[in-house]
């Protein structure tokens, strides 16, 4: 069984809205980033804690051992202790629901390859009481903020986790509870959804279009999907550049200036050009850093920069020849959420909640899809009374 499946849960909301891309991925390379191996190591600390307190009881010593060599990494980061203890705290949370406490398992292998050829994943957590089944995700990323509702990849999870546990549970679970943990990018999201609906989902929507996505079949429809879930081939995918760059219908009219509809269409299309060209400028970059030419374009050495060669010795040499300790140092306040995330949260409220006080942010236009609610002018200047 191949590494990573060509119709992974992660990749779901892109192959199933754009077919072909499933194949399409393969030709790129996976050269992984700073931010996977941030992610991959936050797991590991959320697994540790939860797998002492539901799953394997440890001694200070040993859990103290294991948490230590875990934070040893480079890409261990303090905010990480405070996150994970959210993910901890909410699995907490869902077990005090039930009595007797429900089954618990960690890193769940699933197999969902009965609605996807070949599909399986790992779901973070399974919990299982009565006729209830809750499958949790966490999420150490703070840029895309992702939701629970309809949510594809947790959808695939459940229905692999229903697999795997049908001999011990047969047909008794019928409600599937969907929880994301994101501390860093909008906290704790859940949505329900009804066997029997999830079901209807997996047999009309996913079987159809993942048969299609297997055999890299059907059209290319480029979209938000391409640069939310990190499709390999977003910067050189010839469908999105044709639909990126075809403006004939809107620049193509007769008014001298454009109105607000036609602003809000070329805004709507520019923000999804922004991505692409920052995304094929990445990839240029990279080919040319492996020894290709791209045309047009060329490598040139960065400006330099200096640095101590040894800063405890620079520094006693300096002090030594008469320039104050003050001049060497520079002692900056800390900022409000850079305290949150290593304190976490619920310390920080405790300990500091009371000395901060909350200003509204500066008003910001962004997509209808977004999730905040709409702000005016005439609300700004009611609040500022």
């Amino acid at each position: 069984m191949a590494k990573h499946a060509r119709l992974s849960a992660s990749s779901a909301a892109r192959w199933l809205n754009c077919t072909p891309s499933a194949l399409l991925a393969e030709q790129f390379p996976d050269t992984g980033s700073k931010y996977a191996a941030a992610g991959t190591l936050a797991h590991s600390i959320a697994e540790l804690k939860a797998r002492k307190h539901f799953l394997e009881p440890m001694g200070p010593q040993k859990y103290g051992a294991a948490l230590k060599k875990l934070k040893a990494d480079e890409n261990y980061d303090p905010g990480m202790d405070a996150a994970t203890d959210v993910y901890l705290d909410h699995l907490k949370s869902i077990a005090m629901q039930y009595d007797p406490t429900p089954f618990v398992a960690l890193e769940v292998k699933v197999d969902y390859s009965h609605v996807a050829p070949e599909g399986f994943g790992t779901a973070d957590c399974i919990m299982i009481a009565g006729d209830d089944m809750h499958v949790v995700d966490y999420k150490n990323g703070s840029g895309v903020p992702v939701d629970a509702e309809e949510n594809p990849q947790m959808m695939l999870y459940a229905l692999g986790a229903l697999n795997v546990y049908r001999p011990l549970y047969g047909n008794s679970i019928q409600r599937i509870h969907l929880h994301i943990v994101q501390p860093n990018a909008g906290g704790v999201k859940s949505w329900e959804i009804g066997r029997k609906d999830l079901n209807i989902w997996a047999t009309s929507i996913v079987q159809p279009r993942a048969r299609l996505a297997y055999n890299g079949e059907g059209d290319y429809n480029p979209g938000p999907w391409c640069d939310d879930h990190f499709c390999p081939a977003r910067a050189t995918c010839m469908a999105r550049v044709k639909k990126l760059l075809e403006m004939e219908d809107v620049a193509g009219q007769d008014p001298a200036t454009m109105n607000d509809s036609q602003i809000g269409e070329i805004l709507t299309r520019a923000t999804s050009l922004q991505k692409w060209v920052s995304a094929l400028q990445d990839y240029a970059f990279n080919a040319a850093m492996s020894g290709r030419k791209i045309d047009g374009f060329k490598l040139v050495e960065g400006r330099a920069s200096r640095d101590w060669i040894n800063q405890d010795d620079a520094f006693r040499q300096l002090q030594e020849k008469g320039v104050p300790e003050a001049m060497l140092w520079e002692r900056k306040p800390v900022s409000v959420a850079s305290l949150e995330k290593a304190l976490g949260k619920k310390v920080f409220i405790e300990q500091a909640g009371e000395l901060v006080e909350r200003k509204p942010g500066k008003p910001a236009l962004v997509p209808e899809s977004d999730k905040r609610p709409e702000w005016t002018p005439a609300e700004g200047a009611f609040n500022a009374v």
